[in-house]
């Protein structure tokens, strides 16, 4: 019974994707100190956990804010406008904010990012904007962004509209160019991106990926358990059954017990994390049949970036 406490316990400390403790505001308080110690890309998933409960666009400011850090310009100008824009008397913007802009304008006029101004028709619909090399919940409104050189693919989505989709080459001399997505209502036509784009209208085959992380956190908790049994439990039987005080704390010097609980733990715990956040996967994320993935190439100096996203 103390074992099956212990285990809970190191679930509840592993599996930080499961509990239910942080506040929208500890959220924020984490991601401020994650930025503070230099771990910019998890200061972000902070900010955006804490956007999912509690919207504000002081959110927005901290994830523009940290994309400046890791010199990502692209999505620190959408984060940033985004910022302003949903900026209330009740939710002002900080007062960083006009240095940050000031100092993103100077970079994106620096930096090897080229101009690539987004339309949509017909005009007026609300479309939502995403970008291949960009994560998958960043998205945007027609606009003009600043893009990396490389083949980068444009994804609009809107209510009662076919998905469209295009695939552009942003060129190296940062010269700029306009990319029009024409938008069909859903059953008029085959529809179209315009101007060559590729376009999604139907959906693919579900996707696996939560069986596999529900399969693969299987095999670890089964895992775990073979390492309680053939393991963690003879360290244990050892010191049970050391007969004095001497033979207990020569054992004990071995550092097995200690070891075999936390390495079994960690196993249970990591198994336990993976098949619940595929249970989660399954029916919130792919509860519905999804698009084609996106793959987007951003090269950078020796070598560049490969993003993958999709869109519902």
């Amino acid at each position: 019974m103390r074992f099956l406490a212990i285990v809970v316990a190191g679930l509840c400390s592993i599996a930080p994707a499961i509990a239910l403790a942080e506040s929208g505001e500890e959220l924020r308080a984490r991601g401020e100190q994650l930025a503070k110690d230099g771990r910019f890309t998890e200061a972000i998933d902070a900010f955006k956990a804490a956007e999912r409960l509690e919207p504000r666009a002081r959110h927005s400011c901290l994830i523009a804010l940290a994309y400046t850090r890791i010199e990502y310009w692209p999505q620190a100008e959408i984060f940033l406008a985004e910022c302003e824009a949903r900026a209330t008397p009740a939710d002002p913007v900080p007062e960083w904010v006009p240095m940050a802009k000031q100092q993103l304008v100077e970079r994106l006029a620096s930096v090897n990012v080229a101009p690539v101004e987004i339309k949509v028709e017909p005009a007026g619909v609300d479309v939502k904007l995403a970008v291949s090399s960009f994560a998958p919940d960043e998205l945007f409104g027609p606009r003009t962004i600043h893009l990396r050189p490389g083949r980068q693919t444009i994804i609009a989505t809107a209510k009662g509209y076919n998905d469209a989709q295009k695939t552009i080459d942003v060129p190296d001399d940062r010269s700029p160019q306009t990319v029009t997505i024409t938008m069909l209502p859903v059953g008029e036509g085959k529809p179209g991106g315009g101007g060559g784009g590729i376009v999604t209208g139907h959906a693919a085959p579900a996707s696996k990926v939560p069986l596999v992380l529900m399969a693969t956190g299987g095999g670890l908790v089964v895992v775990g358990a073979a390492l309680h049994v053939f393991y963690f439990k003879p360290a244990r039987d050892d010191l049970k059954d050391a007969k004095t005080q001497t033979d207990y704390n020569t054992i004990n010097a071995t550092n097995k017990f200690e070891k075999s609980r936390n390495i079994t733990l960690a196993v249970y715990g990591v198994g336990a994390a993976t098949l619940v956040t595929g249970l989660i996967l399954k029916f919130t994320v792919f509860k519905q049949k999804e698009a084609p993935v996106q793959v987007g190439v951003t090269p950078h100096d020796g070598g560049g970036v490969v993003t993958v996203g999709w869109s519902r």
